[in-house]
């Protein structure tokens, strides 16, 4: 069996664009879909969390802490072994209060997911996984408060994210099919379906 780990935020979850953040449709996610598509010889696993960062701390409640790069080590090891990570982060990092860069993101993603995951949990690990690196959608920061200024900042997504992708030797995929419904930021059923099938085809 082939296991794929989707490691990401909201929009891994499956937080429907409603505007309120607290309503969930797992069967609307793109993590459900691709189990959907790939079938019974693939074993995808959902590791999505509302307002998860790259490596921020940002506690809301319930109290926990969203920095993404303090749970991977744990969640990679726990799921041993993963044949693939679809790597989905760096929207809330865009949050007005962090006041954070694309660069900065994924050069994050670059030293404490990829190059951590290679070189220091190695040894913790049957395999070494692929990794896929989802750019995430671009945002309308007028649509969800604590964006202002993420609309230009998300534009570069793409560039970036495409950019690291291939100096790290990992697939990459574009937002460029993905749209996020009323509230800005979290993606459509039609987006979700659309990149389980593109995450399928690169791992096909």
């Amino acid at each position: 069996m082939i296991r794929i780990l989707c490691y990401g935020d909201s929009n891994t979850w499956g937080t429907i664009p409603d505007g309120s953040c607290k309503h969930c449709n797992i069967t609307k996610a793109y993590p459900y879909f691709l189990q959907q598509i790939l079938g019974k010889r693939y074993l995808v696993i959902s590791e999505g969390m509302p307002s998860r960062t790259t490596d921020l701390d940002d506690i809301k409640q319930p109290k926990g802490n969203r920095n993404g790069a303090l749970f991977f080590p744990t969640c990679l090891i726990s799921h041993d072994p993963i044949d693939y990570v679809v790597l989905f982060l760096g929207t809330n990092d865009m949050k007005e209060k962090f006041n954070r860069t694309v660069q900065q993101v994924v050069k994050v993603l670059e030293e404490k997911y990829i190059k951590f995951t290679r070189n220091c949990l190695a040894p913790e690990l049957t395999k070494v996984p692929k990794f896929i690196i989802c750019a995430p959608p671009e945002i309308d920061e007028i649509k969800f408060d604590g964006f202002t200024g993420a609309t230009a900042k998300s534009k570069c997504f793409n560039q970036l994210f495409e950019k690291f992708a291939k100096e790290n030797n990992c697939m990459f995929l574009p937002n460029k099919i993905l749209r996020c419904g009323k509230d800005g930021i979290h993606l459509t059923t039609k987006s979700h379906k659309q990149l389980a099938e593109a995450i399928a085809l690169l791992i096909k």
